[in-house]
Order: structure tokens, then C-alpha cells, then sequence
């Protein structure tokens, strides 16, 4: 009876191949884990409540649906529009409403456990009451 002991070197190519395996499906795990947080976490209702300045006092409710659609009120329907993501960038437009801004603003926003902040990349001057009220932090209800 013969014994076949394998050489060194077929054991450490073994073992390489499953460590490159494992790191290839941890890999694969990260990249679909970071693409369902960039597209599942915004989604919800916000709030904030802002002191100052006055045309902006009170509580403001953000809502935002799976499909796109945004709501914004602060004891009335203020404002509805269309919003879309890229990573951490959202667009805001296609806005009707008695707050509605002709165009659109483009945002960063971070979501940290149940904080959302919003930080501006592109607006227009004529919409301050969208990135006045976007300045401040928004907490899920």
C-alpha cells in the first residue's frame, strides 16, 4: 500500500484559491449591500422643526415614496414633486404646490441612523424656500 503525500506547493495553491473566493464573494456582498442602502434607506417621513427664520417657523414633514414621489407639508400640503437618486446625490422637480420651485435642486443627503441631512450641490436662487428648508436636519418618524 502506497501513500500519496501532496507537495507543498498544491496546498498553498488550494488554500490561495479559497482565500480569492472567499474575498471575491465578500466583495460581491459589499457591492449589493451598498447598492440596497443607496436605494432602500431614503424612503420614509421626515420631520424638523425650524425656530428661524419666520417665513420658515414650524414643523416640516418630508415624505418620500418608493416610487419617486415626494411630499412636503408643514401643517398643509406645501409642495409635490419627483425625486431621484444616484448614490448620495438626489434631484428634486416636476414640483406643484403653493411652495413649488419651477426648477430643479440637486443635494447630497446622509442618512445616519434615523438623521437625514440634506447638503446643496446645485439650486437655484429663485428656489431659497426648498434650500432654507433643506438646510436643517430631518429626523424618521
Amino acid at each position: 500500500m502506497s501513500t500519496i503525500v501532496p507537495r507543498l506547493g498544491v496546498l498553498a495553491a488550494t488554500a490561495q484559491m479559497k482565500q480569492l473566493a472567499l474575498a471575491a464573494s465578500l466583495v460581491a456582498a459589499l457591492a449589493l449591500s451598498s447598492v440596497a442602502l443607496a436605494g432602500g434607506t431614503l424612503p420614509g417621513r421626515y420631520t424638523t422643526t425650524i425656530k428661524s427664520p419666520a417665513q420658515f417657523k414650524g414643523t416640516w414633514v418630508l415624505t418620500f415614496a418608493k416610487g419617486g414621489a415626494y411630499m412636503v407639508d408643514n401643517g398643509q400640503l406645501r409642495i409635490r414633486g419627483r425625486y431621484s437618486t444616484t448614490g448620495s446625490k438626489i434631484t428634486f422637480g416636476h414640483e406643484t404646490g403653493d411652495g413649488a420651485c419651477a426648477k430643479s435642486g440637486t443635494y447630497t443627503w446622509k442618512k445616519t441612523g434615523k438623521t437625514l441631512k440634506f447638503t446643496r450641490v446645485r439650486e437655484s436662487p429663485l428656489c431659497s424656500g426648498r434650500s432654507g428648508v433643506l438646510a436643517h436636519t430631518f429626523t424618521e418618524r
